[in-house]
């Protein structure tokens, strides 16, 4: 397994308002003071995306980390790794990669594809 991490394009996130669906404020508080000092939290941005751009921030965190995918065309958000926030992206080729989003945009892609 390889782990890159990568810097998430922000540009896919500029139009994004965070919303809380209830009772998630205090994960949020505890997860912006894992910051430590970064004024947004990209976790809860990209949470709160529509999928159809959820998965364009994971399409771009894997072929950012020199990946081979087209298109994601699933992405199911599942239990947390070392407590980060994990998503399973697949994509149109059938291979799903492990997303892991850190509070302040950047992510760790766990893939079972070598180089």
């Amino acid at each position: 397994m390889r782990r890159i991490l990568i810097a998430l394009t922000l540009a896919a996130l500029g139009a994004c308002n965070s919303t809380d669906k209830g009772g998630g404020a205090a994960n949020n508080a505890a997860v912006e003071t894992d910051a430590a000092g970064n004024a947004r939290n990209y976790v809860a941005e990209v949470t709160a995306l529509p999928q159809d751009r959820r998965n364009a921030v994971f399409f771009r965190a894997i072929r950012d980390a020199g990946l081979s995918c087209q298109e994601v065309r699933q992405a199911e958000q599942i239990e947390a790794v070392k407590n980060t926030v994990t998503w399973r992206a697949t994509c149109e080729d059938g291979i799903s990669h492990l997303v892991q989003m850190k509070p302040d945009g950047n992510a760790i892609v766990i893939s079972p594809v070598s180089k």
